[in-house]
């Protein structure tokens, strides 16, 4: 335990080199550490991150939330803290990235109620909108997801695919799954020509529960996370928030239930073309096939269970006959409460 203060003190001593703090665990994410701070008072969120060096990916980050601020949010987002020197990035002596933002009150939602959910289906649509505005002099380092390659730099499609079509012994209960998403993958390929014609801007590319916080009230009242920022289509931000909506196995009636009161939310800040309504369901799938690729590439780098990899091809699979019996009607509903119409 002192061991693993001395290491958080490392980094604080670089934002405070006079004060003193407190700290409280804040828990370990998929992708960071995180810690709680107070000093005189004021508390912050410390964060660690874990799985890559690349201090590119955390400026870019931090110059997209600094923008933001700027603007007149209706929303919490967070803030990056500046050392005395200016700088929002901090390297730990083992070569680790850190980063300080104030805290922010709430508490992350079960969006099992359709109040939240359209609350949090507005605050998307205005994330969307005001992402529109914000203009950095540094080009983002993560690529578009329908750049599926590059989910992980450990998963190459043709690594993957084979993987799939030759699964290891400690997959064979799911050869069959696999092989599924083998062709999932090859057919996604044909959509990208056109997928590259639809609008693009700014998204936070991982909006869901565990990235929101909720008010008293059950409004969202701040956005967190923003590490995988980057230029995308306009409407994978819907995707990805209607993907964690479906989740088969559940009462279809509470499923629709769900996806209604975050398009209610949604559509009335925002309005897309017919065009991108169209692909909504390929961009659902292919928010589960990028999860998918992202937890093979850790299981490969010795980070992950074989577990956790197994779980992601299930709901992978599960989604995309979902999608197959009822694409129709999503696209039919998103129309409804988003078309564009001028």
């Amino acid at each position: 335990m002192k061991q693993e203060q001395a290491y958080i003190d490392e980094i604080l001593v670089r934002f405070f080199p006079k004060g003193s703090w407190r700290t409280w665990e804040g828990g370990t994410g998929a992708n960071n550490t995180t810690r709680f701070v107070e000093v005189q008072d004021e508390r912050y969120v410390l964060r660690i991150y874990e799985t890559h060096q690349d201090e590119d990916k955390v400026r870019y980050e931090h110059s997209v939330l600094l923008a933001l601020k700027e603007l007149p949010l209706l929303f919490g987002i967070p803030e990056p803290i500046m050392t005395p020197e200016g700088d929002t990035v901090v390297r730990t002596k083992d070569g680790k990235i850190a980063g300080l933002f104030r805290f922010l009150d709430g508490v992350n939602p079960t969006l099992d109620d359709p109040a939240q959910l359209r609350s949090f289906g507005w605050t998307t649509g205005q994330l969307t909108r005001f992402l529109a505005k914000v203009g950095v002099n540094q080009a983002p380092v993560y690529r578009p997801y329908y750049e599926i390659e590059n989910t992980h730099p450990r998963c190459s499609l043709q690594e993957v695919i084979r993987f799939c079509m030759n699964p290891p012994a400690e997959f064979t209960a799911q050869a069959a799954e696999l092989l599924y998403i083998s062709k999932q993958l090859t057919v996604f390929q044909e959509s990208i020509p056109m997928l590259k014609q639809l609008p693009h801007q700014l998204v936070h590319g991982d909006l869901n529960g565990s990235n929101i916080l909720v008010n008293e009230a059950g409004e969202v009242s701040a956005v967190l996370d923003f590490e995988f920022v980057t230029n995308d289509l306009r409407v994978m931000e819907l995707a990805v928030c209607l993907a964690d909506c479906i989740r088969p196995g559940q009462d279809e009636a509470i499923i629709w239930t769900k996806i209604d009161a975050f398009l209610s939310g949604y559509g009335s800040v925002m309005k897309l073309t017919e065009a991108e309504i169209a692909m909504i369901p390929i961009l659902i799938q292919l928010r589960r096939l990028d999860v998918f690729l992202h937890f093979l590439g850790r299981h490969w780098d010795g980070i992950d269970p074989v577990e956790t990899v197994q779980k992601y091809v299930y709901e992978a699979v599960r989604r995309a006959d979902w999608l197959d019996v009822n694409q129709d009607k999503l696209i039919l509903m998103c129309m409804d409460d988003m078309l564009d119409k001028q």
